[in-house]
């Protein structure tokens, strides 16, 4: 982590990011259909922009690197019948809490239903193999996960395809206190377009601390198209320091910065963005 901690701008242009946000803006399987049910999701999710994350944190097993992991998960065979159209890895650089883990794997479907699917016939090859796990041997993952809802609210402003395989990633947990999940997206979106980044918004979903009410916080994260540009976003917003929204009741923490790798991109997805 210390090798790409050194490739960014820390500190002051981290809390710059915050005071942006709050200124433009404040294993079982269940039948799909159950969940709309229970969710109360709207007919959004028949867009092609909300979908559904399944995270899980990994520590590094000794002797390996980030680099070992990544380089071990991009050389995985992924099949159509269990991959899911999108699998990030997150190795943080400036990470807010100590939660005990190395990185973070996500993997990203069109769906809850695809998402049923997937996992069905991906737990039923392993069944019928060793029941060994992709990154078995450099790296232990949980059994527990999180799942979210995924909505992506902005593009990269050069299309998909410019944004880099290894990149920069900011990510910022808001209490909504009172707004609503269209609210997050709305802002988020504003933000994205000011630091010129591909953004989304998760939330809901199932898993995570106790107590949390359903869809009272939403995170965002902002995907830069490159290292370089994080770079110039961040001297560019420190350079125009943005008042805080005092009629905006959205408040975020201050952000986590990772590296993100993307490990998996099925041409379906590509093709929809």
């Amino acid at each position: 982590m210390g090798r790409e901690g050194e490739r960014v701008v820390a500190g002051s242009a981290e809390r710059n990011l915050f005071d942006h946000i709050g200124g433009s803006m404040r294993t079982s399987l269940i039948l799909s259909a159950f969940i709309v049910a229970v969710l109360g999701v709207s007919s959004a999710l028949a867009q092609t922009n909300v979908g559904v994350s399944r995270v899980r944190t990994c520590t590094i097993n000794p002797g390996y690197s980030i680099a070992d992991v990544v380089a071990t998960a991009r050389g995985f065979a992924w099949s159509e019948e269990t991959a899911p159209e999108l699998v990030l890895i997150r190795n943080g650089i400036a990470r807010s809490g100590d939660g005990q883990f190395d990185f973070v794997l996500e993997a990203s479907y069109p769906s809850y239903a695809d998402m049923v699917e997937k996992r069905t016939a991906l737990l039923q090859r392993r069944a019928a193999t060793d029941g060994r796990q992709g990154l078995a041997g450099v790296a232990t993952c949980t059994e527990n996960v999180r799942i979210r809802n995924r909505r992506i609210v902005a593009l990269s402003p050069g299309g998909l395809d410019s944004i880099q395989p290894e990149t920069a990633m900011a990510s910022t947990l808001c209490e909504l206190n009172g707004a609503t999940i269209e609210d997050a997206a709305a802002l988020a979106s504003g933000l994205a377009e000011n630091l010129g980044t591909a953004a989304r918004v998760r939330y809901g979903g199932f898993g995570g601390g106790p107590g949390v009410l359903l869809n009272s916080r939403a995170r965002m994260d902002f995907f830069f198209p490159s290292f370089a540009d994080f770079g110039s976003a961040m001297d560019a917003l420190n350079q125009s320091p943005t008042a805080p929204d005092p009629n905006n009741p959205i408040s975020c923490a201050i952000p986590s910065l990772s590296a993100s790798y993307r490990i998996h991109q099925s041409a379906s997805y590509s093709s929809s963005r």
